[in-house]
């Protein structure tokens, strides 16, 4: 059975991958998917790739590394899994697909090219027959340890492969807890524990008596393979997960196992990619990345891990399942070979760099003391970035030598900028201290636009996308809010009264700041205002945040499932359910319901209240059609009827409203409206919804605007009017400070004007935007009248 099959050296779908340091050699696809790999080099010094495949395994010479060739096919069981080593000249070959019944496969390989043989070894272990393995490693004593078989719960199962040359021998048992895949160096065993996020440390040196030495999780806590540094002090690993991290950890005191440093592709940091097997070679990491290919990091000094050459042997895929199983870095003549699921083999050379090796020190310019979370990049167009610890201390590199710019940045200091020479495999030390920036206070008050009184309790925020600073107003509407230099969004609102929002403002100095908010009851999410969340949702419950966009493929449609930005109102947040994933079902709504609940209103001195909100809901299925709904309700406190049931899919925001609330139900002061979807576990279907710019407010319009004070007048003439106005105003008495406020419609002050003398007129040019704006006068600090006008 011929499985493989030779193409010029293009690949079948026609895109050269991306690639450092890595040069292509041969290649060979095949018409079925790959697993695992090895290599074995015959007495003659031909090096043949050992490649699992889903029907068996394929035996290529690689006798013309570029023209790679399929001499010996040894079919087997249909399996996803299938993972061989070598002791001598056999092959030993583990499959492990449900219902399977190969046992370890020991492929007698000295006959190449012209033949092999087979043997299938199924003993009794534990009183049960050996008949699937996840994995297996062989030591440099001849031991074989087998990985999550079906006997043993999972645990090693050691067997001696040397004594009797390809006739395995039973040797022992390892603790029963169920390991994904096993290193073994110096009679010390190092299980990856994946069920337990974990990897183990045994003591194997009696195989009858296993020793557990010591555990530790690791960063993602899914561990799924290990592998030691050439002198043995450091284990490094995998997480097959989502954007999750090759570590090294410090062995060195096993009751204090130290994690050095954790490494990820920075080029597709955050894109769902996973780290698959990891594999050491002359203190370099050859790592199979999936859908990245083949990763080569420079691990000399495991506590700054730098990517130094890269092969991506799969382009139609970015994240998933998908592309370079394995690597085998170990042949005489340096070649790397790596499966790819759906590419095939993958001969190829790499060139092993070291990398410069840029560490240091940042302290406080001012205190001299260590500045942690401080995050340094190289100015350069190799990807690279680091961050400060605890002590300061920070480590980085990259690839190209030369002199750079490097940028020291951290929240609440200037940046800094010094200049680097780098050097191949040298350190350069680069020590810094960083300016902490001036501190400035925003001052305000925000008032009723009705009544032009203080309004307590409203809250004030300033963020950005590394701070925020939140304070809350004082009995008279004051508030006052310490920031540090730089750019924020200001938030103003409390549950009762509308929003008020101030986008990019730069704070360079001490502000001033009013606002009047209307009453009613609105909330465009940019605060958290007191709204529940309940239900029995394994995943993708209710949550306030900036929403994380992601997409589904249905059929061959790639379509937005989460958003990926929030309403059009100011602020960029809502309530989304779920937004912790990059995949579309990393975070959607599964295996049952989720309410999200408004804070009651009191709607009884309502004329006519009107509703309006905006809504986002994301529902499909590949083969089974999708039949979940995001329904809205509106209850008082004792009965509830339902407002809409959304069932139509759509990959945006749509406006709901104003709907109409009156005659639905009797207003009370415990009126409530409840966003509810759900999906359960039988449908399964990609499920997301979000709510946003919510807005309950009295549609009947209110004359107060335009009261006057019986000692305090107001005319504006023409109103409307266009860019050019007269204000007419008096003042009885004599005010010791008199000033003219302007506000528009979202309660934002625009303009401040002081008033020389209690009476006058103002000609006034403007070039505001059309809208309804507010003309206030402030007495002795306090506001006493205000007057609408229309700017057409």
């Amino acid at each position: 059975m011929r499985i493989g099959i030779l193409l010029p050296l293009v690949f079948f779908w026609g895109v050269l991958p991306a690639q450092r340091n890595v040069e292509l050699v041969g290649h060979l696809p095949y018409d079925t998917e790959l697993n695992d790999i090895w290599g074995w080099v015959a007495p003659d010094g031909t090096e043949y790739a050992l490649v699992g495949t889903r029907e068996g395994v394929s035996i290529v010479s690689l006798a013309d590394p570029a023209a790679p060739q399929e001499v010996q096919f040894v079919a087997g069981s249909h399996s996803v899994w299938r993972d061989l080593k070598t002791h001598g000249h056999f092959a030993y070959v583990t499959t492990n697909q449900p219902g399977t019944d190969e046992g370890l496969t020991v492929i007698d390989l000295s006959g190449l090219p012209t033949s092999v043989s087979v043997e299938h070894w199924r003993p009794v272990v534990a009183g049960d027959t050996l008949r699937t393995c996840h994995n297996l490693f062989i030591d440099e004593f001849g031991f074989a340890y087998l990985a999550g078989c079906n006997v043993n719960l999972g645990g090693a199962v050691i067997v001696d492969v040397a004594s009797q040359s390809g006739q395995p021998q039973l040797a022992g048992l390892g603790n029963p807890v169920y390991a994904h895949d096993v290193y073994a160096r110096a009679n010390r065993l190092y299980t990856s524990e994946i069920l337990l996020g974990q990897f183990g440390v045994y003591d194997v040196s009696n195989k009858s008596a296993v020793q557990l030495l010591a555990t530790r999780q690791t960063p993602f806590a899914f561990t799924h393979n290990a592998w030691l540094s050439d002198d043995g002090t450091v284990l490094f690993t995998t997480d097959e997960k989502p954007n999750a991290f090759t570590a090294a950890f410090d062995l060195s005191t096993l009751d204090d196992i130290r994690l050095l440093d954790a490494y990820r592709p920075l080029a597709t940091e955050g894109s769902g990619v996973i780290p698959h097997n990891v594999h050491v070679l002359n203190d370099f990491l050859v790592i199979s990345h999936y859908t990245d290919g083949l990763i080569l990091v420079d691990a000399a000094r495991p506590d700054n891990l730098i990517e130094v050459g890269n092969f991506d042997t799969h382009d139609p895929f970015s994240s998933g399942f998908h592309g370079a199983w394995g690597a085998y870095p170990f042949l005489p003549s340096g070649l790397v070979l790596v499966s790819d699921i759906e590419g095939g083999l993958f001969v190829l050379r790499p060139t092993y760099q070291r990398a410069c090796y840029l560490e240091g020190k940042v302290t406080n310019a001012e205190t001299g003391t260590p500045e942690p979370d401080v995050r340094v990049e190289i100015l350069s167009a190799d990807l690279n970035r680091a961050t400060s610890k605890s002590d300061g201390a920070y480590r980085t590199g990259q690839l190209s030598p030369g002199t750079f710019e490097v940028r020291f940045r951290k929240t609440g200091f200037f940046d800094k900028i010094a200049t680097a020479t780098l050097q191949t495999g040298q350190v350069t030390t680069l020590d810094v201290a960083l300016e902490p920036l001036p501190e400035f206070t925003i001052r305000g008050q925000v008032m009723n636009a009705l009544t032009w009184e203080g309004l307590f309790g409203i809250t004030v925020r300033a963020e950005n996308s590394e701070l925020h600073f939140t304070t809350q107003t004082d009995g008279d509407g004051r508030f006052e809010l310490p920031v540090v230099q730089g750019t924020y969004d200001i938030f103003v609102g409390g549950w009762g009264w509308s929003n008020a929002a101030l986008e990019f403002l730069k704070i360079e100095g001490d502000r001033s700041l009013d606002f009047a908010l209307k009453p009613g009851y609105f909330d465009d999410f940019n605060l958290d205002l007191g709204w529940t969340v309940s239900g029995d949702a394994q995943d993708g419950a209710w949550e306030r945040g900036i929403p994380n966009g992601t997409v589904a493929l249905i059929g061959n449609d790639v379509v937005i499932a989460n958003p990926s930005e929030d309403s059009p109102d100011p602020g960029r947040y809502c309530f989304v359910t779920g937004n912790g994933g990059t995949l579309s079902n990393d975070d959607d709504v599964d295996e049952g319901r989720t309410w999200l609940v408004s804070p009651p209103m009191d709607l009884r001195s309502f004329n006519l209240p009107v509703l309006q909100y905006q809504t986002w809901f994301f529902n499909k299925d590949s083969n089974i059609p999708a039949d979940d709904s995001l329904a809205v309700f509106l209850t008082n406190g004792r009965d509830t009827v339902l407002l809409e049931s959304i069932r139509q899919s759509r990959s945006r925001w749509e406006p709901t409203g104003p709907l109409r609330l009156d005659g639905l139900l009797p207003l009370t002061d415990s009126m409530r409206v409840l966003f509810f979807t759900g999906d359960l576990k039988a449908s399964g279907h990609i499920l997301e919804a979000a709510v946003d710019a919510f807005a309950l407010r009295d549609s009947l319009p209110d004359h107060r605007f335009t009261f006057q004070d019986e000692d305090v007048r107001m005319t504006l003439r023409p109103n409307p009017f266009h860019d050019r106005f007269l204000l007419d105003y008096a003042v009885e008495g004599t005010p010791a400070s008199l000033r003219l406020l302007v506000f528009n419609a979202m309660g934002q002050r625009i303009e401040s004007r002081t008033l020389p003398r209690p009476t006058g007129t103002l000609e006034w040019q403007n070039q505001w935007s059309p809208g309804l704006y507010l003309f206030a006068l402030e007495v002795d600090g306090r506001l006493r009248s205000a007057l609408k006008g229309i700017r057409n």
